[in-house]
């Protein structure tokens, strides 16, 4: 039988009307009224829709967020029903290698949130440091040695004597992971 373009129509028809059973199923006990309300679409398009014209994107989202269906399962039959269900079910049928993947994925990424917010806290906590640290009142023969450099002008004092205070607060840090020491809390 040559092809017509009749099989793609036909398809479309059946998953349109396949797509309407399962809409029939969640709105059952509801009237156009009341899913118009829950959708914010209009009562006449909702009466359209549930007699088997196609429903816009729009008021299927809707219809899945207010009454927690799963969209997988409205649009394609697939999975379970309701939304809530979703991950339990995903995880009774998913792949063990699969799912050791996405844990180890979501270690990794962990660990890497806590490196940086570790770094965080130590920058915060050198700059708490630098500012607790007596400022020098005398910037005469200390900054000189830190401030002149051999192919520029000499920096200003100010910002020398930051740099002191912040290396002053470094040096003064303890290092708990480097001497086998743990921190105050014990961690």
């Amino acid at each position: 039988m040559p092809d017509t373009g009749r099989t793609s129509r036909y398809i479309v028809i059946m998953t349109t009307q396949t797509l309407h059973d399962r809409l029939s199923t969640v709105a059952s006990g509801q009237t156009y009224r009341a899913l118009s309300q829950m959708t914010e679409t209009h009562p006449e398009t909702v009466r359209r829709y549930m007699q088997g014209q196609s429903p816009s994107v729009e008021f299927l989202a809707a219809v899945c967020s207010t009454l927690a269906i799963n969209a997988d399962w409205l649009l394609t039959g697939r999975g379970p029903q309701r939304a809530d269900e979703v991950r339990t079910h995903a995880l009774k049928h998913a792949n063990p290698d699969e799912l050791h993947r996405a844990i180890a994925s979501t270690i990794s990424t962990l660990v890497e949130r806590v490196n940086r917010l570790e770094t965080y806290c130590q920058t915060l906590e050198t700059q708490m440091r630098a500012a607790r640290a007596p400022k020098p009142s005398d910037h005469s023969n200390s900054s000189a040695t830190l401030s002149s450099t051999e192919d520029g002008p000499a920096d200003p004092p100010e910002i020398v004597t930051r740099a002191k205070r912040i290396a002053n607060a470094v040096a003064k840090r303890p290092h708990y992971d480097a001497g086998g020491d743990s921190p105050p809390d014990g961690s």
